[in-house]
């Protein structure tokens, strides 16, 4: 569980070589893991990052603030991936789009906190509050 965290003003460099996605995530996720009640603030690569490919399963994220971000939540639509519940979320200030499917780093549909899961069955994206 990763619960009642405060994380803010993010960067984009870091001290060593990063690997992917980079610096300037607020929150990283990837399996059988509920994020709930964060809150995260300018951090510009991604507020939440929630898997990488095919290796996601079991993760919900609700009932957290997601403020002055690059993309708010970015989601693997990879196939072959698990399960995963985005809900009752705030997100405010997103550039890129509040919630987004993506391809490892690769943004690949639009904007999911307004078209749902779009197909993606593995999904489930309901209730975010978006500003």
């Amino acid at each position: 569980m990763c619960s009642g965290n405060i994380v803010r003003n993010l960067s984009t460099s870091g001290p060593y070589p990063a690997d992917a996605p980079g610096f300037g995530v607020g929150i990283g996720v990837e399996a059988d893991t509920t994020v709930s009640g964060n809150v995260i603030e300018n951090a510009p690569l991604y507020g939440m990052h929630i898997g990488w490919g095919p290796f996601m399963r079991n993760v919900v994220a609700t009932a957290n603030v997601i403020r002055k971000t690059g993309t708010g939540i970015a989601v693997t639509v990879v196939e072959g991936a698990g399960t995963a519940v985005i809900s009752d979320n705030v997100i405010d200030g997103a550039q890129n789009g509040a919630i987004v499917g993506h391809r490892w780093a690769e943004p690949v549909t639009s904007d999911l906190a307004s078209a749902g899961n779009a197909g993606y069955a593995h999904l489930t994206i309901e209730r975010n509050h978006v500003r």
